[in-house]
């Protein structure tokens, strides 16, 4: 198994000094293999990459936590990468709330035509120790959303079944890493611990969708305490409140652009 995990943050809300940030989220992950998890809602991920030193052109699998436009717009400046996600990430799709058009900046074909598209409903090993999780299963009471938040064009609900995430086996526990967790954050947790067959769960980090304490937070925190979680490392969606209170019971920082973060 994997000794350490480094996560480089490449695009998020927050940024250091010198560095931008955006309503989107991307990591470079590297354990056992270097990957690129999310690309943003813009080219920031390329620039900020340039920044740090890091050549993207060493990365050859990308991973696509779902379809909207703040994790896959980034997708449109890539070339010659192996593209993993969910087969309904390219659906067109639109904020509950706004309005929105958030559907990814590029299509399918265009995708195809650049890159090597795998797109899988099912847990798909990226390498020995990194596993995209495919289509989570739906477990967890209190994080079933009480109404739609997004619709598909013909204004009929979407529960953005695209959503996933990544996972890691390290010998201290499964790290997981989320893009915006509209499948539910200990819904991906608990689907990690099943795909990795591993129980320990040592961090989790990226957008939980979390933006206000209540009940539905409260049990959260309890279910990650339940389970052994050591770090909690939440950004992008989650709101600076929610933050705080995951701050309160678990070891972590406040997420970055232009960050290093080891576990």
């Amino acid at each position: 198994m994997s000794d350490n995990v480094k996560i480089t943050v490449l695009s998020d809300k927050l940024a250091l000094p010198g560095f931008e940030g955006e309503h989107g989220l991307s990591f470079v992950v590297e354990a056992d293999k270097r990957i690129l998890f999310d690309t943003g809602a813009s080219d920031l991920f390329i620039r900020n990459a340039s920044k740090l030193g890091i050549d993207l052109n060493s990365v050859d699998t990308v991973i696509i936590s779902h379809g909207h436009y703040d994790h896959g717009n980034g997708l449109q400046y890539l070339d010659g990468k192996r593209i993993v996600t969910h087969p309904c990430a390219f659906t067109t799709r639109y904020s509950g709330r706004s309005g929105r058009n958030l559907t990814v900046a590029v299509t399918r074909e265009n995708v195809k035509a650049h890159n090597t598209l795998v797109e899988s409903r099912e847990p798909l090993w990226i390498s020995e120790h990194i596993v995209y999780l495919g289509e989570i299963e739906r477990t967890m009471p209190f994080e079933q959303k009480k109404t739609p938040q997004f619709h598909f064009a013909d204004g009929t609900a979407d529960p953005v079944i695209d959503d996933s995430a990544i996972a890691i086996k390290t010998a201290k526990g499964i790290i997981v890493i989320s893009g915006c967790a509209h499948s539910g954050i200990c819904n991906i947790v608990e689907h990690a611990r099943k795909v990795c067959q591993q129980s320990k769960v040592y961090g989790v980090i990226g957008g939980f969708h979390l933006t206000e304490i209540n009940e539905q937070l409260s049990q959260t925190i309890d279910y990650l305490k339940k389970i052994g979680t050591e770090y909690v490392l939440p950004s992008h969606c989650t709101s600076h409140e929610v933050i705080n209170e995951f701050r309160k019971n678990f070891k972590g920082e406040d997420v970055k652009t232009g960050m290093i973060i080891e576990l």
